[in-house]
């Protein structure tokens, strides 16, 4: 009797062991992940034929498709693109755009006043290369030149999405979302780099703008969108390399959300909203999250309601890193969102600029006494 409860006994506790262990999540990253399944799930047209599919029964959805302007794919086309492994857009985050809080692991270390689920950061999908690849490039503007050589510089401004673009800027027959990117750097992301250099060597910060093609450096290197990261790594890998004073890394995108949430009025001015992402899938996030913090404060302070907050990715949700494991004061700011105007723009980053720049001073100030 007793060996047939101990026999008893120790089976339920395998199996109890063993339904542990497999309901890690760990252990279900790393041995029920089938690579054949991430390259159809992440191909964008099996993703937008099953969202359209989803949309049916989920009535949110439909708005999310009208505004994002995805199409009902043909059979012939999902299947080329599911057995050739073509990935331009990662069906997750589609997901993730339509049902906000889905993931779990997705949250924030502050989040200001009437920011809710609806209003939640939203990625921008992946754009058209081929379109992109076809733009003539517009010829620099004098005054938009760098005044501080990358050997001199001690912050380095720059756009793992160089692309990503203002629809306000784009001109009349770019409408939607999903036609919010350019390589004129006159209408996307980089002019908003090139305004916050401006406004940092106004009160002397030594600051390099590096303005980069990203889509025609991934295409020469034959890499796609998901890649984006490790291109500006190796750009950033590059200047800590040439320039050991480089002290603050700041990487400037912009959101995909709507006006109505990444807009706001600051005493009777119009301003682009922001917020700051801090990747945690590196050891010493704790420190850049400080960092952050201090900034986001100051902005609070000085521009009540301008952040919509500070939020923590891990590789559930995007990179995870971010290129932060690279240096203690690095950033990455989602500055407006894809109909903010070059006004909204500019004052918001006159305002990060002030403070940016009051805290290098401070920190200077600090160095010089000790």
């Amino acid at each position: 009797m007793k060996r047939v409860l101990l026999t008893g006994l120790v089976a339920m506790t395998s199996i109890f062991s063993l339904i542990f262990f497999l309901t890690l999540p760990q252990f279900q990253s790393k041995f029920f992940q089938l690579p054949l399944l991430d390259g159809i799930t992440e191909s964008v047209v099996f993703s937008d034929a099953l969202y359209m599919v989803m949309s049916t029964e989920i009535p949110q959805m439909e708005t999310t498709l009208e505004e994002n302007d995805i199409q009902m794919a043909n059979l012939p086309k999902l299947l080329l693109e599911t057995t050739s492994g073509v990935s331009p857009r990662n069906f997750s985050s589609l997901l993730d755009l339509a049902l906000p809080g889905r993931n779990p692991d997705f949250h924030f270390s502050f989040v200001s006043n009437g920011v809710d689920e609806l209003s939640m950061p939203i990625e921008s999908p992946p754009p058209d290369f081929e379109e992109l690849l076809k733009e003539e490039p517009e010829e620099e503007q004098t005054d938009d030149k760098n005044k501080t050589d990358q050997q001199e510089a001690e912050v380095y401004v720059y756009h793992s999405h160089s692309w990503e673009g203002f629809l306000p800027l784009l001109g009349e027959d770019k409408q939607k979302p999903s036609q919010a990117s350019s390589t004129d750097n006159a209408k996307n992301i980089v002019l908003v780099g090139s305004m916050l250099t401006e406004q940092l060597e106004k009160q002397g910060i030594p600051t390099f703008h590096d303005r980069t093609n990203v889509t025609a450096a991934l295409h020469e290197q034959g890499w796609d969108y998901y890649d984006s990261y490790r291109l500006s790594r190796k750009t950033v890998e590059a200047a800590m390399a040439s320039n050991q004073k480089i002290q603050y890394f700041i990487d400037i995108h912009r959101d995909a959300q709507r006006k109505d949430i990444t807009t706001t009025t600051i005493h009777g001015e119009p301003f682009a909203k922001l917020y700051f992402i801090v990747g945690e899938e590196h050891e010493n996030y704790k420190e850049n999250l400080a960092f952050v913090e201090k900034l986001n404060a100051q902005l609070e302070e000085n521009y009540p309601g301008i952040s919509r907050g500070i939020f923590l990715k891990d590789h559930t949700d995007g990179n995870g890193i971010y290129n932060q494991d690279l240096s203690k004061q690095s950033i990455l700011i989602e500055v407006g969102g894809v109909d903010n105007n070059k006004e909204e723009l500019s004052n918001t980053t006159k305002a990060l600029g002030k403070v940016i720049g009051e805290y290098y001073k401070n920190a200077e100030q600090v160095t010089t006494e000790r």
